[in-house]
C-alpha cells in the first residue's frame, strides 16, 4: 500500500535496482493518504494545489513519477482488500492495482 509508506518516492526510487528492463512492478494503493503514516509533504497527490486550488490527483502523480523512472503502465484494475486491524475489526477497501513495465 503505497499510501502507508513514510516516503513513497523512496520506494519508487528503489525500483530501478530491483527490476530489470522488461520486468514489471505491481503497485497497489487506495490512495487514502493519512499523516499517521506519511508526512503530508511526501504525499503523491490527495490535496489541493495551494496556488490554483485545483485537486492534485494521486493517480496522475503516480503516473508522472513512474514515467520519470522509466516505467510505463500496462494494466490497471480495482482490487478489493480486507485489512484486519485486530480480532474484531476489519477494513474493507477497494484499491487501485497497476502494473508498470520497465522500459
Amino acid at each position: 500500500l503505497l499510501c502507508r509508506l513514510p516516503d513513497p518516492l523512496a520506494c519508487l526510487d528503489g525500483l530501478e535496482a530491483l527490476i530489470k528492463p522488461g520486468g514489471a512492478a505491481v503497485i497497489v494503493t487506495p490512495f487514502s493518504w493519512l499523516e499517521d503514516f506519511t508526512p503530508k509533504s511526501k504525499w503523491l497527490g490527495g490535496y489541493l494545489d495551494p496556488v490554483s486550488g485545483m485537486a492534485i490527483q494521486s493517480k496522475d502523480q503516480l503516473r508522472i513519477q513512474m514515467e520519470q523512472r522509466g516505467f510505463e503502465k500496462v494494466k490497471e484494475e480495482q482490487m478489493p482488500l480486507l485489512i484486519r486491524e485486530h480480532r474484531r475489526k476489519y477494513q474493507y477497501i477497494v484499491s487501485e492495482a497497476s502494473v508498470w513495465r520497465r522500459k
